[in-house]
């Protein structure tokens, strides 16, 4: 074996190993309840991450008269699939929040999806 070929298989042993530890971020673990409500767990959530844009004081300025700041509009937009929709940024619906690439955290999300899947209870 000559240093060529030492090169050679360090070089593909090392694209190995980068190629390999590159299979992207480590998927964040959700402490998910088995019950979700709107009171309990979503109106935080959706205070937290929409209130920018979405409280009760700005939402017809900022988000297009859009109200989810109470549980009978956000139950609406969670029963017409618009909620759903636009916080996973799916094709067809508007992505939010409203800044390209950029969606809430992936734990909350999911809590939302469930709340929704469970039938939106208050």
């Amino acid at each position: 074996m000559n240093s060529t070929d030492i090169i050679k298989i360090t070089f593909i042993l090392a694209l190995f190993i980068t190629f390999s530890s590159c299979n992207g971020e480590p998927k964040q673990q959700c402490n998910i309840p088995e019950n979700i409500t709107y009171n309990e767990q979503v109106a935080s959530l959706i205070e937290v991450h929409c209130f920018k844009c979405h409280a009760p004081d700005v939402y017809k300025e900022k988000a297009s008269r859009n109200k989810i700041f109470d549980y009978q509009s956000l139950k609406k937009m969670g029963e017409s699939g618009q909620l759903i929709g636009s916080i996973t940024h799916a094709q067809g619906f508007i992505p939010m929040p409203y800044r390209k690439g950029v969606k809430i955290d992936s734990c909350a999300i999911e809590v939302i999806k469930k709340w929704v899947e469970l039938g939106m209870q208050e």
